[in-house]
């Protein structure tokens, strides 16, 4: 059964609602009926008018009235978000006009007739925009009541609003006053005025916004309820002499804190403080981080303040690549700037703040909150979360919050009670009689969630038990306000013959990254096979599930649900209710690829219909709403998608999914995927997705495409991202000669410049340098999946790598004062840390390369170590002023005391495998052991150096110790010390075991053991790498002889079949990990010394850092000789021709136009027109022709024959395929 077809859909309304709709129904036809009549009214006396306030103040009436219509039908789907926006833009402009034109007399009003009559067209397209064969004065409004299935006529009716404002906007720009020059100057002013404001809701439309929508999951509070809260809130709100601008609500799960942000943010919509809001949500991949958080709240700000909106859009304007800036750097733009142009007190609302699922996020947020309501007196937050830890450390030392905790559930607080008891009988007054309403009340125990979801219970229309025996089973739980037995209880009354549609159902909804609607899960229903029904769905669990009736979407009641769904992913909560995540993943997986495909409403070329490729993609006034209206929402999901649902799989599925992946993979498809993504902003996350599904799938070739993609959309990301036409006419002209994506590309797509020379036939080998430091790179280190690499300079910046393409990832991370002195990423690669000589640390967002929150202070000298614990939750750094310190990995918080080691610098740190101690070196031959529990050394020092001895020592090392590693069991460690020796230590115990290693005859400056925990190798001052035997300590092999200078570096690769060097002779080794014996020719490159190695977590990569400022990279798998030996060993290319800030011009002649010119950013453009974009290694080859014999310039020559551009841009295909 369709759920679009309206008979259908009222059959199936409830019994018990439908009377209440009923109302609503007949309400809205008659405000349909009197806002018409109303309209008829108007237009009659716009016929009387001579006078230019006539229809001006009849096309603001008029408009608004439709207006009012539209927001009055339930329905909310984009195309009426979308004409609500321009008429809502139009009534201001109108409004504001109407006001100035007051102000003249009667005569300089007077204008020509040709105005009028342009307005009344205006207004006879608003007006007579359905269906004109209907005579009827209702058929207008019939059809806005019919919205839900008749897009079509909602977008005519858009199109035709706004070609008549145009064609209005565009005779009264060139209109010629007869009476006075006063009026032609008025009229000049208003047309600038409406252009403005145009291209300022241009801009602000622009802004990417999370689409969930808060009334979609919370309701207000119940009138009488929570009257003691809000009247606390209220006065916070209201009083002027506050020095609080902070009120944190904070409270247990279900206490009801959204419905009171709900509240308030009513309250103050109507009094015209509330600014924006924001609610936080785990079910929503976009709601749960706060990447868009600072644009949605613009939006928000703009629609409430409209008299902010031009501030918004200029500071946009003024810094195009804003959403790409830190938290704190949006929301002073997006938020507290614009509110400097306003004495207005403005409330923002931030509802389940722990919601958001990163604690740096989190911790983030609240420091930009808190710096926020400093700049501006007349910003308010008022904020709601569960108790977080994250949240409190931030807040707890800040005088400007106001804090209620606990108020909402403690039933010491009568009202609490007497609020639940409220609801309760509301809901169950003819349910359940007095006595039993009052034991549900006790049972809730103060709970809200408890209390709605029983309530939700036992007024189910679709349950198959009774109200008795519901109740009973409600009553006889052992432990009041225990929201988990309520959710068991709610299975238990499903039929268990079900059970398993049902499980499939719920997978899948909790696999979405977004919410689904009802047609969404009924479509992927169908193609899976799955006998079942969204719709039955919901009704049956609608205690807690719920769908949005304006967009249809369905919506977990509470996040507490979705936590309870989780647990009973890996084993069952109740009964055989066990949902497979994996299979619901391989299921979204398989329909995004049928959405991918489809004939109808899936990917297809120039799916935007963009007329022309001048313009970038923010430079279309109406791109929102053409997304909205030709991208459908199944096709948005699946571009976004697709990607993460295959990597989240088995191979099972990916197998089975093969051919459909090829398939997208393919040219045409996988250009008009490209289109989406650049039109979406999806290009980033379509980027990891690739990465991710590299990892995952097992198919060579189909990795091999995927790679090859991948490579594509990195290189060419500033052409894709800004303008889609650019897919076509200036990536696909520059790709790699031998590439799919060349070959089939310009086979299809030929009309477009054509690259004659300066192409490469590959992409580039992992190149053996990656340049970008601007001094000595100190510290490098691998992702924990091995795609990417994190480098730290003294030139004070932390870069990101690719591992595959050796391209740098987004740009330095900035922020340290002095040199990078170690870099590390987190075990679940979410997040990086640095240290550095200016004595602070800092957190690291990798994927944005922005700072999470601000350093964590405390140390008084340089910070020389730094590390996370195994789990991620904890951070450990080394100082030198002889302290180290532990810091909550959420919070940035320390913990515990820290320890001071006598005022001697702390060289290394660094946690043991079980996560309780930590190992550390100081200067004056001391190892460490410390209780990260207690906080306090662990028996004696390991020391025996002449220095300072902290406690007995134990006696080993005669001088400073260099290096040490702990065993990967972490029940030894080996230190190697300018005396010569290693030694090895019991880690428990801080004891010596056996003699020191003796053999080098120099310093031993690096050390490391062997994965199996057998092996030990060192490097030395002597020149020479030595094999060690841990049990006997006796050296297994001759010493590895070839460096000729000092090894300061030494790794064993994750498998232990090779140990890696790097030396002060600027080469870096290879040997064989068990027979000693030199693998290959030696690595050379950097030119200058190696001061750090590592393997990648797979062993197939080799990184260094080193003294020239270079990060060395080497694929091992396919031979260290893989790259051209000749550019190995050759000096980076000469930089002293930079590409200049400004245009620079160009000699090359473009045919049609004439004074080209080549930006910054590489586009070469012609009087403001963008013609294509160059990749950065031609276009320097293109400003310096004449230094091509003499310089390692690539020379780019063109053919511009077939290209198309502009208007005419979409012949650039010869295909006529989908």
């Amino acid at each position: 059964m369709s759920a679009t077809k309206p008979k259908k859909r009222h059959m199936t309304t409830n019994p018990p609602t439908s009377s209440s709709s009923g109302q609503v129904s007949s309400s809205k036809k008659d405000q349909a009926y009197d806002t018409f009549s109303f309209i008829l009214d108007v237009i009659a006396n716009i016929a009387e008018g001579s006078d230019m306030l006539a229809p001006l103040k009849a096309a603001c009436r008029a408009t608004k009235s439709v207006l009012d219509v539209v927001r009055a039908i339930e329905s909310n789907k984009e195309e009426w978000n979308d004409l609500m926006g321009r008429l809502t833009g139009y009534i201001s402009t109108f409004e504001e006009q109407t006001a100035s034109f007051e102000t003249y007399n009667q005569t300089d009003r007077a204008i020509s007739q040709t105005l009028c009559r342009h307005l009344n067209d205006y207004l006879d397209t608003v007006i007579n925009a359905r269906d004109k064969r209907s005579h009827s004065r209702l058929s207008f409004l019939k059809g806005f009541s019919k919205i839900k299935i008749d897009a079509d006529d909602i977008r005519k009716f858009n199109r035709n609003i706004e070609d008549r404002h145009r064609h209005l906007m565009v005779w009264a720009s060139s209109v010629s006053f007869t009476s006075s020059l006063r009026m032609q100057s008025a009229l000049s002013l208003f047309i600038a005025h409406i252009v403005e404001r145009n291209a300022n809701a241009a801009v602000i439309l622009q802004l990417p916004m999370v689409a969930l929508v808060a009334s979609s999951i919370h309701i207000p509070c119940m009138q009488g309820t929570r009257r003691a809260v809000l009247d606390k809130i209220r006065r916070w709100a209201e009083d002027e002499m506050s020095e609080r601008p902070i009120f944190w609500l904070c409270d247990i799960a279900g206490s009801g804190k959204s419905s009171v942000a709900m509240s308030t943010a009513a309250s103050w919509r109507d009094k015209g403080k509330l600014g924006a809001q924001f609610f936080f949500s785990m079910s929503s991949t976009e709601a749960s981080n706060t990447e868009k958080l600072c644009s949605t709240m613009a939006k928000e700000l703009a629609h409430h303040m409209p008299e902010l909106a031009p501030h918004i859009a200029d500071a946009v304007k003024q810094n195009p690549a804003i959403m790409r800036s830190p938290l704190e750097e949006q929301f002073r733009t997006f938020i507290t700037g614009p509110l400097g142009h306003s004495d207005k007190r403005v409330i923002i609302i931030i509802d389940a703040m722990d919601e958001c699922k990163s604690g740096p996020q989190r911790r983030e947020l609240v420091e930009t909150l808190t710096k926020g309501v400093q700049e501006r007196k007349n910003l308010r937050i008022f904020m709601t979360s569960r108790p977080d830890p994250v949240i409190e450390t931030v807040l707890q030392g800040v005088s400007i919050k106001e804090k209620l905790e606990d108020r909402l559930h403690d039933v010491n607080y009568l009202d609490n009670t007497n609020d639940i008891a409220v609801y309760v009988d509301h809901s169950l007054n003819r349910v359940l009689p007095q006595d039993k309403r009052r034991r549900l009340v006790e049972k809730a125990d103060g709970l809200f969630i408890w209390a709605s979801t029983a309530c939700r219970m036992l007024t189910s229309e679709t349950s198959l038990s009774s109200h008795e025996d519901i109740y009973d089973r409600l009553i006889s739980m052992d432990k009041p306000g225990a929201i988990d037995s309520v959710y068991s209880l709610v299975f238990e009354r499903i039929d268990p013959e079900y059970y398993g549609v049902m499980c499939a159902m719920l997978a899948l909804l909790l696999a979405a990254f977004e919410p689904l609607t009802i047609d969404d899960l009924d479509d992927i229903l169908k193609h899976s096979k799955i006998p079942g029904s969204a719709k039955a769905l919901v009704l049956n669990l609608g205690s807690v599930l719920s769908v949005d009736q304006g967009t249809n979407l369905i919506q977990f009641r509470h996040p507490t649900f979705v936590e309870y769904l989780r647990r009973c992913i890996s084993a069952p909560v109740v009964g055989n209710l066990c949902l497979d995540i994996v299979e619901a993943h391989g299921q979204a997986a398989s329909w995004c690829l049928k959405r991918l495909k489809s004939p109808t409403g899936g990917l297809k070329f120039n799916i935007c219909e963009i007329e022309s490729s001048f313009c970038l993609n923010r430079q279309i006034p109406d791109l929102e709403a053409r997304v909205s209206r030709l991208i459908p929402r199944r096709l948005r999901y699946a571009s976004s998608h697709w990607l993460f649902h295959l990597a989240k799989t088995d191979d099972k599925w990916r197998w089975a999914l093969k051919s459909e992946v090829e398939h997208i993979l393919r040219i045409p498809y996988v250009l008009y995927w490209m289109e989406v993504l650049s039109l979406t902003g999806g290009v980033p996350r379509a980027i990891a997705g690739l990465r991710t599904a590299t990892r995952r799938m097992g198919i060579e070739e189909t990795r091999s495409t995927i790679s090859e993609i991948r490579r594509f959309l990195m290189t060419f990301s500033v052409p894709i991202q800004d303008s889609a036409p650019h897919i076509y006419i200036s990536a696909i002209p520059f790709t790699p000669t031998e590439t799919m994506l060349h070959i089939e590309g310009l086979r299809r797509y030929e009309n477009t410049v054509v690259v004659t020379q300066g192409l490469e036939k590959t992409y580039p080998r992992l190149p053996s340098t990656l340049q970008g430091h601007q001094s000595a790179v100190t510290a490098v280190g691998f992702s924990p999946d091995g795609s990417s690499i994190v480098s730290g300079s003294k030139d004070t910046t932390i870069r990101l790598w690719d591992t595959e393409t050796g391209q740098p990832l987004g740009e330095p991370f900035r922020g340290h004062q002095q040199g990078v002195t170690a870099v590390e990423f987190s075990p679940d690669g979410s997040r990086i840390v640095s240290a550095s000589h200016d004595a602070t640390i800092w957190l690291w967002n990798p994927d944005s390369g922005q700072p999470l929150g601000e350093p964590l202070p405390g140390h008084q000298g340089p910070v020389y170590a730094v590390g996370f614990s195994p789990d991620g939750s904890q951070i450990v750094s080394g100082s030198f002023d002889g302290t180290i310190r532990l810091w909550d990995a959420d919070t940035g918080q320390p913990l515990g005391e820290t320890y001071r080691a006598h005022s001697m610098p702390i060289e290394s740190v660094g946690f043991l495998p079980d996560g309780l101690r930590i190992v550390f070196s100081e200067w004056g031959e001391t190892i460490r052991l410390w209780n990260v529990d207690t906080g306090q050394p662990l028996g004696e020092p390991l020391q025996g150096h002449e220095g300072w001895p902290v406690g007995e020592p134990i006696r080993g090392h005669r001088k400073p110790v260099t290096s040490i590693r702990f065993s990967p069991d972490g029940s030894r460690i080996v230190s190697g010390s300018e005396d010569h020796t290693l030694r090895l230590w019991n880690a428990h115990t801080g004891q010596s075991l056996g003699k020191p290693l003796q053999g080098h005859e120099e310093w031993v400056q690096a050390v490391d053991f062997s994965p199996d925990g057998l092996r030990i190798v060192s490097g030395s001052d002597d020149k020479t790498v030595r094999l060690w035997d841990v049990h006997t300590g006796q050296l297994l092999r001759e010493p590895l002889q070839g460096h000729q200078d000092s090894v300061h570096a030494v790794r064993f690769s994750p498998d232990g079949s090779r140990i890696v060097s790097g030396s002060l002779d600027k080469t870096i080794r290879l040997w064989d990990g068990h027979t000693g014996q030199p693998l290959g020719l030696p690595l050379r490159g950097p030119r200058e010394f190696v001061l750090t190695v590592g393997f990648s977590p797979d062993g197939s990569r080799i990184v260094c850092g080193s003294s020239n400022n270079l990060v060395l990279l080497w694929d091992i798998v396919t031979g260290p000789n893989a790259n051209d030996s000749s550019k190995n060993d050759s000096e980076p290319p000469n930089s002293s021709l930079k590409v200049e800030s400004q245009n620079t011009p160009l000699s090359m002649l473009v045919p049609g136009f004439t004074r080209c010119s080549l930006s910054e950013d590489g586009w070469v453009q012609s009087s403001g027109k963008l013609l294509f974009w160059v990749p950065p290694n031609n276009r320097l080859g293109l400003q310096y022709l004449r230094l091509l014999m003499t310089m390692p310039f690539r020379s780019t020559m063109f053919d511009f024959t077939r290209f198309q551009c502009g208007s005419s841009w979409t012949n650039v295909r010869t295909d006529t395929d989908r």
